[in-house]
This record gives C-alpha cells, structure tokens and sequence, in this order.
C-alpha cells in the first residue's frame, strides 16, 4: 500500500481498529425527491436511476478463521462471483461486491462484510439452489461444492437496508467505488428532520464532491431489519471514492457555499447544527473492494 494509504488508515485507526475485513456488497438503487420547506435550495440536474419499486441491501458480516483471509477472497472470486452474476443474469440481484474492511468499530467481532443488492425482497436469504450451482460450476457435486463455499467462516450478523436516495456521476446507474467509508447514524430521540438534511441539504454539497471529482457516488440508506430498541442505528450513509486519500478531505463551509449559493453563511452553520441535532453519529467504517459480480451483459 502506498505511504498515502498508510496515513489515511493510520487517521482512521485513532477511532477505530484496523483489520482485514470483507464485504459482500449488493446494491440497489432508487432515488428519492424531496420537497424541501426551506428557501434558497438548488436541485442539481440529476444522474440518479429512479426506481419504482424499493431497493435493499442485504449486509452480512463475517468471521474468518485465522490465517484464512486470502482463501476466503479466493473462495469468493473462483466460487461465488460465477453464482452471483448467474443471479444478476437472471435478473434475481443487481449487485454484489466483497469489502475489506480495513478499519471497523473497537466492538467488531467480524472480519469481512457482504453486501447484496436487490429490488427483489423475496432474492434475500434464499437458499443457494443446486440447479444454480450445477449450472454454473458443472461437473462438480453441488453438494461437495456448497460445503466448500460456506467453509471457514461464519456469519455473525445479517442486516436488510433500503435505499432513500443518492448522488451519482453522471451516466451512472449506481454507486461505485474502489474505498467507502460507511456513516452508522441513530435518529430515535432526535429532531426528526434527518432524511431532510441529508437528501436536501447534504446531497447538493455531495454533487459539488462529485463534480471537483473527490468522492465518486454517495448514498442514503434506512434500515429495515432487525428491527426493534435494542439496535444501536436505524439509518446510514455510504461514501464511494475511487481513491484512498480522498477520504481524508473535510466537508466544511467552501463546499457548502457551492452547494447552496443562495444561502448565507449564517444560515449555512445553522444547518449544520440542525443536522447535528437531527442524529447520533455511532460509527464509521472504512472497506475496501477487493471483489465484485461486475454489471450484467
């Protein structure tokens, strides 16, 4: 890794533990507009897919046994990426990508995450089917082959996200990036403008990332299950960068002013303090892609 990447991991580990951690990442997309109350917001001409239906993300969290991190990104690349995109041919998934996480919470108990995605809730959770995998890998005894691609690790935690909106390049159909950083928000007991500010106050500043070509794609999400009071958030934001170092920027006062030419400063701090009143920020993680289905033909 370059000396780049060596101080922006070493920045993140001041809050966090650096460890190697994969993601199986499933996307899905739809675009959420919003009337805003307040004056003076500019919509940016949009290159968000919108969607009719819901998107979700199924997020696994693995543990791997030690010493088997590089045969479980071999066990995903040679075993799992050829079912997964069989899965987007036939329309069942749109996305899949594996992350390490290089830096997670100090509570963590995993050391990969997967991510799916999907506008399919029924394509969540479902049982690898032995037709799809003889289909794929042919000449081998399904059986033989699901005992291989569940071998040495274990899921700790499975999570159902929803999609509420998104800032993407133009031309994109959803967001992409080499590193993410991943934003855990709670909003229980707070003002209960949340999706307000991110959607129309911190979207346009997103846009402006975007174009001064900072951040690639950003993204809301809301959590679906597990459900309940004793979960620790209830929504979250990704950021996608297609370089490391890009992540050390701040998002302070110049964006904002791009972003919102028509608001004073005053006004800008003002929604600052309201989107910090609006939340708790519980933790952000930093995972890194190292496989992915690709787009289908």
């Amino acid at each position: 890794m370059k000396e780049q990447d060596n101080r922006t991991i070493s920045m993140f580990s001041q809050t966090g533990k650096i460890s190697s951690t994969f993601s199986l990442l499933a996307v899905g997309l739809m675009t959420v507009c919003l009337a805003f109350a307040a004056a003076g917001f500019t919509n940016k001409a949009s290159a968000e897919t919108q969607e009719n239906s819901t998107v979700y993300l199924q997020i696994d969290y693995y543990a791997v046994q030690p010493g088997q991190q590089q045969d479980f990104v071999t066990l995903m690349d040679e075993l799992w990426k050829p079912v997964q995109q069989k899965r987007m041919e036939q329309g069942d998934i749109t996305a899949w990508h594996v992350y390490d996480a290089l830096v997670t919470g100090y509570t963590a108990d995993y050391q990969f995450v997967t991510i799916t995605t999907t506008d399919d809730f029924s394509a969540l959770y479902g049982e690898l089917q032995d037709e799809l995998v003889a289909a794929v890998h042919t000449g081998d005894d399904p059986e033989t082959l699901k005992k291989q691609m569940y071998d040495g690790f274990t899921r700790v935690n499975s999570e159902i996200w929803s999609m509420d909106g998104a800032a993407l390049p133009e031309g994109a159909s959803g967001p992409e990036g080499k590193y993410i950083t991943k934003n855990y928000m709670d909003a229980r007991d707070a003002s209960g403008e949340h999706e307000a500010m991110e959607l129309d106050f911190w979207k346009p500043i997103h846009y402006v990332r975007i174009d001064q070509d900072i951040l690639n794609s950003w993204v809301m999400y809301s959590m679906v299950k597990p459900g309940g009071a004793s979960r620790e958030y209830t929504y979250s934001t990704i950021d996608y960068y297609d370089r490391l170092g890009d992540i050390e920027g701040s998002v302070g006062m110049e964006l904002a002013r791009i972003a919102h030419p028509d608001l004073t400063d005053d006004e800008l701090s003002d929604y600052f303090a309201r989107t910090s009143e609006s939340r708790t920020a519980y933790k952000t993680e930093m995972w890194r892609e190292v496989v992915s289905a690709g787009k289908p033909n």
